[in-house]
């Protein structure tokens, strides 16, 4: 049994520390009642703040996992569950060497079987919050879009529904079953009052514009004139204050919504490039002329709001853990 960590790992310390005393327990490395080594002489071992491991180990502690009898030292609990016989333990062990060979067969790392397994154990297969999702959103693309992005980043069933559909949807199953309603800041309010009713619970997350359209009007030559078309004059706006927090001031804007029409046949004729949101983007693609630059304004969840939701998640289901435990 010898601890190591990955100072370049994306998992924290910490919580490669858990892990490892978890992965020795289920390999046969460690037993109940066997020491773990002080926090002082592992945290100079592996190189590490001594808090680090202390954070560890408490935290194994919570989970039922270790007791530390004072001044004796920190041992592997001995009223653990009954373990399976160390030949099927052996024979997990085999099962997960093959699943790693075969993930690299396939083009993934050790790391990325690592985040499928923990994303599926940790968020899908848990009963509670978290299972299911539910993503409302006020238009069909947006939806999509959001839906598959949230699915992908979490490893969770996501269902989705229209704002303006949701009122009428509250009996459907789908929307009685999800664990938890999310949406973006634009919706919130409206998706609140709807979701007291109903007796959940809404986790806001924002939207951003995506890395490579702010790259491409980044790149615009200074003085390009850059329309900017959306359904409605407000969703326009609202792109041309994205830009202006982005710090995009070097080329001229002009916003139109796709209800006026006199308005965006002008904007057409003026911009040299066209800059549509998802959901006017079939429309202005037929409108625009076929010698100007159409981008599509893409806005993708907010990277921080979907850690926040995924930690936010794995907190509910550890806490529904410790609850069984009880």
């Amino acid at each position: 049994m010898e601890f190591q960590i990955d100072k370049g790992s994306e998992l924290p310390i910490y919580q490669q520390l858990k892990e490892q005393v978890k992965y020795f327990m289920l390999s046969g490395g460690l037993k109940p009642g066997d020491k773990l080594p002080p926090p002082k002489d592992l945290a100079g071992y592996l190189r590490i703040n001594r808090n680090t491991v202390i954070v560890a180990y408490k935290e194994l502690e919570k989970e039922g996992l270790i007791v530390t009898k004072h001044g004796q030292g920190t041992y592997l609990a001995e009223n653990l569950p009954a373990l399976p016989g160390d030949g099927r333990r052996r024979e997990l062990v085999a099962v997960a060497a093959e699943a790693i060979e075969r993930a690299k067969e396939l083009g993934f790392s050790a790391r990325d079987l690592f985040t499928v397994v923990y994303g599926q154990a940790v968020l899908r297969l848990e009963r509670g919050i978290g299972r299911r999702l539910l993503f409302v959103e006020c238009n069909r693309p947006d939806l999509d879009f959001y839906v598959a992005e949230l699915s992908e980043a979490l490893g969770v069933e996501v269902t989705g529904c229209l704002v303006a559909e949701l009122p009428e949807m509250l009996e459907n199953d789908a929307v009685r079953s999800a664990d938890l309603w999310v949406t973006t800041f634009f919706h919130v309010e409206d998706v609140k009052a709807l979701a007291e009713a109903a007796g959940k619970e809404v986790f806001a997350v924002m939207v951003s514009p995506a890395l490579d359209i702010l790259m491409q009007l980044g790149q615009l030559p200074a003085g390009t004139k850059v329309g900017l078309v959306c359904a409605v004059a407000q969703g326009a706006e609202s792109m041309r204050g994205s830009l202006a927090a982005a710090g995009i001031d070097h080329v001229e804007i002009a916003c139109a919504g796709l209800n006026e029409a006199a308005k965006l046949e002008a904007l057409l004729g003026w911009a040299d490039v066209v800059v549509s949101s998802r959901m006017a983007l079939a429309e202005a693609g037929k409108l625009t002329p076929k010698h100007r630059v159409l981008l599509n304004f893409a806005e993708c969840l907010d990277k921080a709001g979907v850690r926040l939701l995924k930690d936010y998640l794995a907190e509910r289901a550890s806490l529904r853990r410790g609850a069984e435990r009880e």
